[in-house]
């Protein structure tokens, strides 16, 4: 087998039930991290064994800062709910203060010194309003679920950032193998070229052009190489590490099965999306957070009934204690504030507009994105079978003309030629592959999920 056949191979191809795992890995585990995430307050040591694509999602989910930033937003939401909540019940407070004065009598004769401590309770409870307080609470839960769908949505930005990332660093080397293989092969022309040459053969032209051969595939294997490193680097940022870190993975299975299509459709997915999309419901609960403002803002502009009390005593020492109490009803009615109760529901209404029209806005760009990932699959797939027969003819054109080469049947120009394609039909069948798997896995991030036919009943090609 040629040195880049098993890393192509190891790109192009996947067990059925891993495939499952790598598609949906940041679903399963958003659950799980949801937990974690607050027990994680700093990146943990790489690990130094390599790691898979599932061990590498959930190490990101738990050390990447965009996770634990999106659960601090959680905990500031459901603390908001629970000081909505804490409307609904009466307002206790307790004093208590001790004094030491001495005072004037009326004639300007001097009073003795006093101390006296006065405890005192008061309280005071919204008995009814017009709905401020209900839309305060129901604004605070719905911004508990804008909150939760957002850490939701994190987590699923995450597990594909850290997958596009793996598939590309998977692509990158596979690619510096076949251009470290096309550098092999350039070197053999030029040495061909050179001993044709000495022995009168070839003609010097033919010297220069296999080193002008020789110096594109090196450059071109530099790049690869470099792209490498830049991949690795943004590898190790995604799982929450400097980009400097090395993280070793582990050799992607190579024995494995066909390629094979989502067996959900284009419009179950559609479906699927409209109600499993993070964003999309995150949008929905921010247009019931708006119309719990609505409700607010009407709230404030009507009348409210507060109770109050208070009870409390206070001891002169050496005198006595006398005790004091009140007791109070009180109905507010807003009569005129300059216009602004009203303008604050109309501001309310807009607002409830605005988020309508969001939601809208979510709506059709999480549809658009869920149909541009299923054509990206589907030209992927098509892709993969035409990759395929392209590097093989591309190979066997490659060996017949550098025999031809060999029996002095064929020119330099047509040997580098027929080199030039083989070594672009390699990086077509690797970048097939690449853009197999990221394709499949965008899919299953946009749609909210996807699941793979059985083995048994799936057609497909070999990638």
């Amino acid at each position: 087998m040629r040195p880049h056949d098993a890393i192509v191979r190891a790109i192009s191809k996947t067990q059925h039930g891993q495939a499952s795992v790598n598609l949906s890995w940041s679903r399963r585990l958003a659950g799980l991290c949801f937990l974690l995430c607050a027990a994680a307050p700093a990146a943990e040591p790489p690990p130094a064994h390599p790691l898979s694509l599932a061990e590498l999602t959930a190490l990101a989910l738990r050390n990447n800062p965009q996770t634990r930033a999106a659960w601090a937003s959680l905990a500031q939401s459901q603390a908001a709910e629970k000081i909505a909540a804490a409307g609904y019940w009466p307002t206790v407070n307790a004093s208590f203060s001790a004094q030491r004065l001495r005072s004037l009598a009326a004639q300007g004769n001097s009073v003795a010194a006093q101390t006296r401590l006065s405890p005192s309770l008061s309280l005071s409870w919204l008995l009814f309003d017009f709905g401020s307080r209900g839309g305060s609470a129901d604004q605070a839960a719905a911004n508990v679920l804008v909150a939760q769908y957002g850490l939701n949505q994190s987590l699923q930005d995450l597990a594909l950032s850290v997958e596009s990332g793996y598939y590309s660093l998977l692509g990158q080397r596979a690619l510096s193998q076949a251009h470290q293989q096309s550098l092999d092969e350039a070197q053999a022309n030029l040495d061909a070229a050179q001993t044709k040459h000495k022995a009168g053969l070839a003609t010097v032209a033919d010297v220069y052009q296999a080193q002008a051969a020789l110096a594109a595939a090196q450059l071109s294997l530099q790049q690869s190489q470099g792209n490498a490193r830049i991949a690795q680097g943004a590898l190790a940022v995604a799982a929450g590490y400097a980009p400097d870190t090395l993280l070793q993975l582990t050799d992607w299975q190579a024995d494995a099965t066909q390629a094979r299509l989502p067996a959900t459709t284009l419009e179950q997915l559609l479906t699927q999306a409209r109600g499993a999309r993070s964003e999309l419901l995150a949008a929905q609960a921010s247009e019931q957070a708006a119309a719990a403002a609505v409700r607010i803002a009407r709230g404030d502009a009507l009348p409210k009934l507060n109770l109050s009390g208070s009870a409390g005593q206070t001891r002169i020492l050496d005198v006595g204690t006398s005790r004091q109490y009140s007791a109070a009803a009180t109905l507010s009615v807003p009569l005129f504030a300059g216009g602004a109760l009203h303008a604050a529901i109309a501001q309310a209404r807009a607002a409830q507009d605005l988020a309508q029209a969001n939601r809208e806005t979510v709506l059709r760009s999480v549809e658009q994105a869920v149909w541009s990932a299923w054509q990206n699959m589907q030209t992927a797939y098509s892709g993969l079978a035409s990759s395929r027969l392209q590097e093989q003819a591309a190979q066997r054109a490659a060996e017949a003309i550098r025999a031809r080469y060999q029996n002095g049947l064929s020119s330099m120009l047509d040997l580098l030629s027929s080199e030039a394609t083989l070594a672009q039909a390699r990086v077509t069948r690797i970048q097939a592959a690449l853009d197999w798997y990221t394709a499949l896995a965008t899919l299953a991030h946009n749609a909210g999920g996807l699941r793979l036919p059985d083995e048994a009943t799936a057609p497909g090609v070999t990638p």
